[in-house]
């Protein structure tokens, strides 16, 4: 299979020697130590699937060429390769995709890493039910790459989205779909100033269950998932006959303010898994977030981000069938929202893979994000911290083994190296009001061409 993915990419590469056709790629080799057996939180968390718990060495190489088609259109093709021993499949593809693209459209086949936001400050990335915790799906997935504006010189456009992938064999139900689709409002009154708010709406649905067979595939199957219907209240009702699924979302809130020198932004996500969320009778659980940025990058202090995640409502005094738990499914799909083992959200959620099932859901969380850089006249040397306190309370109605932990994780990257390869090193550590604190070193060295 790897070999035909790059015969495709030397191929596409070699198409035409006087077209315009740009190559890129990255290697990255990365080594950690740990005072435990596991290594602390952020040391693998948040890090693309890339990195497992129990990791020691790790590494990736990933190829792209754009051909450029003309009329601002570009065709783009993608392979990487990512060992890590961490896990029984050693060696496997990171990414794998074709893009399209023009001014108003992108459309993406295959298996392709999501973009960075936040200066990689974030604890969730682009939402708080879908981060960069675990490896991308494979699929296909439509988007508009800028707003659509209502009518010519408005202020006023929107965005949509609509993305299908297919979840992996080895869970409680094999080969699961999962839609996925958004759309956003976004106001834009002057320069200073960008509103973007709407929803998010993913659902898993199909797929053989190793326990329940063969679940509803059909095209009036797939249009009950399109619209929301048959999951939610249905399925927490015990009306088996109606229940169709497994539904996400969250609806979305981003408010930034452009000043001379920096921006700040404003970050809301609520979550529902049901009529009861989708209306904010959990409130106030949900992702909170204000960010600043430096429009200057040479600063000892270019970016800050704090967050705060709280789940501890989950509809749990509106529902009479009791709280939502959230990223779990208690009918068929006993795998959550998780992907190779890896969830799918922010990283405080738990998944066991013994017990096949969320355990941890309910939390409240600070998180700071904090980078800059160093610099002298002939260098300089950027880098990252974060700081999270996470208090975790189990699920509803099955609390954590020993109670309710406080854990404190804590990171920092350094980069020592600039040329003519990057060298990092990374210090990260966790403490746990039930567990030993764990230690840990790394160091990374990264090489883009």
């Amino acid at each position: 299979m790897i070999q035909k993915l790059f015969f495709v990419l030397f191929s596409f590469l070699s198409f035409s020697a006087y077209s315009q056709l740009e190559f890129s790629g990255e290697v990255n080799l990365q080594g950690m130590y740990s005072t435990g057996e596991n290594l602390p939180f952020w040391m693998y968390m948040n890090q693309r699937g890339r990195i497992s718990e129990n990791t020691n060495a790790a590494g990736w190489i990933t190829g792209r060429a754009v051909y450029d088609l003309g009329y601002t259109s570009t065709l783009e093709v993608g392979v990487g390769i990512l060992y890590q021993d961490g896990i029984s499949d050693r060696v496997f593809l990171d990414e794998s995709y074709v893009q399209f693209r023009n001014t108003w459209l992108e459309v993406i086949a295959g298996r392709k890493q999501q973009p960075e936001k936040y200066n990689g400050l974030s604890a969730a990335n682009e939402n708080i039910v879908w981060s960069l915790n675990a490896r991308p799906l494979p699929g296909l997935q439509f988007r508009t790459r800028e707003p659509i504006m209502l009518f010519p010189d408005a202020d006023l456009g929107f965005e949509v989205s609509l993305s299908e992938y297919l979840l992996e064999q080895n869970r409680q139900v094999r080969y699961a779909r999962v839609h996925h689709k958004s759309l956003h409002l976004v106001y834009n009154p002057n320069e200073d100033w960008h509103i973007r708010g709407g929803i998010q709406h993913f659902a898993q649905w199909g797929g053989y269950s190793q326990r329940d067979g063969q679940q509803p595939e059909g095209l009036k199957d797939y249009l009950r998932i399109f619209t929301g219907r048959g999951g939610g209240e249905e399925a927490h009702q015990g009306d088996q006959e109606n229940a169709l699924g497994n539904h996400l979302g969250s609806w979305e809130l981003y408010v930034d303010k452009y000043f001379p020198d920096f921006r700040l932004g404003f970050i809301y996500n609520n979550i529902f898994e049901d009529g009861s969320g989708s209306r904010l009778a959990n409130f106030p659980d949900g992702r909170y977030g204000i960010y600043f940025e430096n429009k200057e990058k040479d600063k000892l202090v270019n970016a800050v981000i704090y967050e705060f995640f709280y789940t501890r409502n989950q509809s749990n005094n509106v529902n009479r069938w009791g709280a939502d738990n959230y990223l779990g499914h208690t009918m068929t799909y006993n795998s959550g929202w998780t992907y190779e083992g890896r969830i799918l959200g922010a990283p405080f959620f738990t998944y066991d893979e013994n017990e096949v099932m969320i355990v941890n859901n309910k939390f409240a969380v600070h998180h700071i994000g904090l980078s800059g850089q160093v610099s002298n006249y002939w260098n300089s040397y950027p880098y990252k911290i974060l700081l999270t306190y996470a208090h975790n309370e189990g699920t509803f109605g099955r609390g954590l083994p020993f109670g309710n932990e406080d854990a404190l994780h804590i990171f920092g990257n350094l980069r020592l190296v600039n040329r003519p390869f990057n060298l990092e090193i990374q210090l990260g550590s966790s403490f746990n009001s039930k567990k030993k604190p764990i230690f840990s070193a790394g160091i990374s060295i990264h090489k883009s061409f």
